[in-house]
C-alpha cells in the first residue's frame, strides 16, 4: 500500500485530469483520513447522485486498490451556487 502523500498524489492527478481549472483539494482528514473536495460549474446542472457519481467513478478510476480508497472519508462535489 502506498503511503498517505502518495495516495493524495494519485487522487489530486486524476481529478486534476478531469477538472484541470477547477478548486481541486485533497486534504488530510480525521486520522488516517483523507478528504477529497471538488467545486466547479460542471456540478450546476447535476443532481447530487450525478455529483457523487462522477467523483466516485473519477476517485475508482484513479488505480488505488481497495484499502487505500478506503482511506477516503469524505467526497465532496460542490457547484459554486451550492456556496452562495
Amino acid at each position: 500500500m502506498r503511503t498517505r502523500d502518495q495516495i493524495k498524489s494519485v487522487l489530486e492527478a486524476a481529478i486534476r485530469a478531469e477538472f484541470p481549472k477547477d478548486t481541486v483539494d485533497i486534504s488530510d482528514g480525521y486520522k488516517e483520513n483523507i478528504h477529497v473536495l471538488v467545486v466547479s460549474r460542471r456540478f450546476d446542472k447535476m443532481t447530487d447522485d450525478e455529483q457523487r457519481d462522477l467523483l466516485w467513478g473519477l476517485i475508482d478510476r484513479a488505480g488505488l486498490e481497495e484499502g487505500e480508497k478506503a482511506l477516503i472519508s469524505l467526497a465532496l462535489a460542490v457547484s459554486p451556487s451550492m456556496i452562495k
